[in-house]
């Protein structure tokens, strides 16, 4: 089983993004979906031996220039995803992605459409932002199943999903 932490617009926040961090055992994959690109840098005692997948927020430099590309895609265990930070920069979805992972509007979510998932999961801006509590998803993987737990900053679960490959 591969376990992945999904997190977005942690906006330098290094006390709420280390507390996910260190709430997580066995953690396999890291998503960042951006504000700020280069949050997980300073974290390697955290993030070592993790795979790494993160794209930049609408503001970052890079994403502004195009030197930093706005989606990435990544596969674990035969389950493809793809990361962006803002939706609106999908233009097409490739038929072989299960999930689409977004951030920027800081609000949790998850959903099917036709059939790709989409899941936001919320911000680690500040305990509270715009009325919404901070949280983040923890999800695990095998080749046949994936459990989605969205989670708030103590790691208390408030949703969660399973989905069987079909």
């Amino acid at each position: 089983m591969k376990k992945l932490i999904v997190l977005s617009d942690t906006h330098k926040n290094q006390i709420l993004l280390r507390k996910v961090l260190s709430n997580e055992e066995n953690l396999t994959h890291i998503f960042h979906l951006g504000d700020f690109y280069e949050d997980l840098d300073d974290n390697f005692d955290l993030t070592e031996k993790k795979a790494i997948v993160k794209i930049p927020g609408i503001f970052h430099p890079k994403y502004l220039d195009k030197t930093l590309p706005a989606i990435q895609s990544a596969s674990i265990s035969g389950w493809n995803f793809l990361l962006v930070h803002n939706i609106e920069d999908l233009k097409d979805i490739p038929d072989s992605i299960n999930f689409i992972f977004y951030g920027h509007t800081h609000q949790h979510r998850f959903e099917k459409r036709n059939k790709f998932y989409f899941l936001n999961p919320g911000h680690l801006k500040e305990k509270i932002e715009k009325n919404r509590k901070a949280s983040y998803v923890v999800i695990n993987i095998t080749s046949s199943q994936v459990e989605i737990f969205f989670k708030y900053l103590d790691g208390s679960v408030f949703h969660t999903e399973k989905i069987n490959r079909n």
